[in-house]
């Protein structure tokens, strides 16, 4: 029986949401036939079979968190394609009762469900027939032998939350097994350390009574179910799941702080739109290239810091990560070795990106490694906005609508295109003042139109 484990997909990955099984128990697959959808921080992937064989049992189900080297699937090498499948791990558990005879009971069993009658003492049970094979997930729901199996999996389900709990709490894995020890729920307590790291002496400090938690459960629970009728329940699962933990693991370990500047885009609007290099091509390729350009000089904004180890890391290449709109949510595919490109290709990287992610064909490998990030909503990016860090980099920028307003040239109103440029930052590694004097320098890039291969032509005052 061949046992195959989530493997470690890639960096920074300890575990991946079940999105689909492509096959069910019973049913033969061969080598490199895709078996199963997975979901993980970085990317949807799907995972081929190694083997051929039988599938023999399927260990996690849509929607269940599975830690890298968790068994996902057995698969029955020894079986042959077309002999009559072995019973599966659910049949041979849970068989069905012989006719005539009462089931045993069973822990799992409805004590609500009504259980058949038993034929006239004076008439002889009739033998019934074989019903035909059917794989356990198309069994009806009150079927017998699937009952036993849905405890194990509400089990595994529970067990595997706690799991995704244990990973995103800041602790080091010495405090996360002290708080194992102590039975002490690491999400209630209060971190002093830097960063809102917990540390030993805090869960300590909790279990002994000493520290007050930071929240309080019971403003978590839901309200009154008197309006339940009219509620509507949606799983969180999938991209979106991935978006809320890193987020909310990005806002936990950060401290942000946001500055807004205002930048005058009409001359560069009219060298883009007035032929050479720039013709047909985005603004966004533009404010990439500045931004580029500008961390040479801002080396504190192109790194990460090491929470374990309490360590800044300076990144010497910019890999620039793109934040892209899809219908399942927000992915940033990552433009590797971006100081080496030119605007052009600069525009050609983001406009293929940005496809490939529309289309859900982005891979694993383009989705990771980035260290400085733009987000942008185009037309729709509205005045200015609060951008979350994209942990573990320490810096984002983004880009708001260009919008047209009366500014004053010169002592006189003209009609100016300008946009705002919002950018946040991770308090931990630099000062608001390093953040504006970058963000200053985009600026200056900008309303200069400082760009190979545009001419200064249709510059106005």
């Amino acid at each position: 029986m061949y046992r195959f484990e989530l493997p470690d997909i890639g960096e920074g990955v300890v575990e991946a949401e079940i999105l689909e099984w492509k096959v069910q128990e019973g049913d033969w697959i061969e080598v490199d036939q895709i078996m199963v959808e997975l979901m993980t921080d970085k990317a949807e992937i799907e995972i081929p079979s190694p083997r051929a064989g039988r599938v023999h049992r399927i260990h996690f189900q849509p929607g269940d968190i599975a830690p890298v080297g968790a068994v996902l699937i057995e698969i029955d090498e020894g079986a042959r394609e077309g002999a009559e499948a072995a019973p599966t791990a659910a049949e041979v558990e849970a068989p069905a009762p012989v006719a005539g005879h009462a089931p045993p009971a069973s822990p799992h069993a409805d004590p609500i469900q009504p259980s058949a009658p038993s034929p006239p003492a004076d008439q002889e049970p009739r033998r019934a027939s074989p019903a035909p094979r059917t794989r356990p997930q198309e069994q009806p729901a009150a079927h017998p032998p699937s009952m036993p199996e849905r405890p194990r999996s509400r089990q595994r389900a529970s067990e595997h939350q706690a799991h995704v709990a244990e990973v995103e709490v800041n602790a080091v894995p010495a405090v996360r097994e002290l708080a194992r020890r102590l039975d002490v729920d690491l999400e209630l307590v209060h971190g002093t350390g830097p960063g809102g790291r917990i540390m030993r002496r805090d869960v300590e400090q909790f279990r002994s009574g000493g520290v007050a938690p930071i929240a309080v459960r019971e403003e978590s629970l839901p309200p009154a179910e008197d309006d339940a009728d009219d509620w509507e329940r949606q799983p969180l699962r999938g991209l979106r799941r991935a978006i809320a933990r890193h987020m909310s693991r990005a806002r936990r370990t950060a401290a942000h702080f946001t500055y807004v500047d205002e930048v005058d885009m009409t001359d560069l609007l009219a060298l883009v739109s007035g032929g050479g290099q720039g013709t047909s091509r985005s603004p966004l390729a533009y404010i990439a290239h500045a931004t580029i350009r500008a961390l040479a000089d801002f080396v504190a904004l192109n790194s990460s810091i090491d929470d374990e180890r309490q360590e800044i890391i300076f990144k010497k290449k910019v890999h620039l990560g793109i934040a892209i709109a899809t219908e399942g949510g927000l992915v940033v595919p990552v433009i590797r070795d971006a100081a080496e490109l030119s605007v052009a290709e600069l525009a050609d990287a983001i406009e293929a990106l940005a496809r490939r992610a529309c289309e859900g064909r982005l891979t694993p490998e383009e989705l990771r490694g980035g260290t400085f990030t733009i987000t942008s909503l185009g037309k729709l990016g509205g005045i200015m906005s609060t951008p979350i860090l994209n942990h573990p980099e320490v810096a984002i920028l983004g880009v708001n609508a260009i919008r047209e307003v009366l500014r004053l040239r010169e002592g006189e109103p003209r009609a100016r295109s300008v946009m705002n440029l919002s950018m946040s930052v991770d308090h931990r590694i630099t000062d608001g003042l390093v953040c504006a004097q970058f963000v200053q320098e985009l600026k200056r890039m900008l309303e200069g139109a400082e760009f190979p291969g545009l001419s200064d032509e249709g510059k106005s005052r």
